[in-house]
């Protein structure tokens, strides 16, 4: 595992994971891209990024992963079944 951050105040982080890079902002998952050639999944390849439900400066994480595009993000109920599945898709 890797890590990189996004901002000098490292508040916003990628862990690059083999076959999943998770994005954090301070120690929370909003964002996953599940990039694995053993894996066949319709989230392969794809950003998946949560709708804010925490702060503001969350929501300006958000930002910086998607570019502002908040008509992709999902509930976030949503986003933790599809973080969970892949996880699962990955280390099972």
């Amino acid at each position: 595992m890797r890590t990189s951050y996004l901002n000098t105040t490292k508040s916003l982080r990628i862990e690059h994971n083999p076959g999943i890079d998770i994005y954090y902002s301070y120690a929370t998952p909003v964002a996953f891209h599940l990039h694995s050639a053993k894996v066949r999944s319709d989230l392969n390849g794809v950003l998946t990024v949560s709708k804010n439900v925490w702060s503001r400066t969350t929501g300006k994480h958000l930002t910086q992963i998607d570019g502002g595009a908040k008509h992709a993000r999902v509930d976030h109920d949503q986003f933790e079944k599809l973080f969970n599945k892949a996880r699962e898709a990955l280390y099972v």
